[in-house]
């Protein structure tokens, strides 16, 4: 994990390197239907962004995604993500926004987290949450953010309890 944090840290100060959106994330929360404590680490590239409206943008990006639990059994997996991600600003204040990362395709390492289980290796992650942007110079933005973060199957197999965490906390640099 370590490894891939100063890789990331490496796009973020390297000239030569392009990066729409990096963003570095810590959560953590009870599953809801569970008593286990979840809690992840997780970095997000957004490479793609369209600018629909000066209120709404449509970003794809990928993402890794470390959670670990408090359960006996099954305490961790790891998940490879694509993020499509749409972001609503409010008509009166650029700084604030809102978004929702919905049905990014995703591929866990484990079927199970604690007593969480999905049938096969293929999830879909899914989020929503709010942040701030604060200008560092003309080209570059750091971001705050707060969101849920989420993984099921969308009951496409029969195995689909959810694996959540239900606070996570980001900071990030849009470029």
């Amino acid at each position: 994990m370590k490894q891939i944090a100063m890789f990331c840290l490496l796009l973020v100060y390297e000239n030569n390197l392009y990066a729409d959106q990096l963003t570095f994330s810590f959560g953590e929360g009870y599953q809801p239907e569970s008593n286990q404590h979840n809690k992840q680490l997780a970095v997000d590239y957004f490479f793609y962004e369209i600018e629909r409206s000066s209120r709404t943008r449509l970003s794809l990006g990928v993402g890794f995604t470390h959670i670990e639990t408090d359960a006996r059994f099954n305490k961790r997996l790891n998940a490879l993500s694509l993020n499509p991600r749409l972001t609503l600003t409010p008509v009166s204040n650029n700084r604030y926004y809102f978004f929702v990362q919905a049905l990014g395709p995703s591929y866990i390492s484990s079927n199970s987290l604690g007593d969480r289980k999905q049938d096969k290796h293929f999830t879909f992650q899914a989020g929503i949450g709010g942040g701030i942007r604060q200008p560092l110079d003309q080209n570059k933005t750091l971001l705050l953010e707060v969101s849920w973060k989420h993984l099921s199957n969308a009951n496409l197999f029969s195995d689909n309890d959810g694996i959540d965490v239900p606070f996570v906390l980001s900071l990030g640099i849009h470029y």
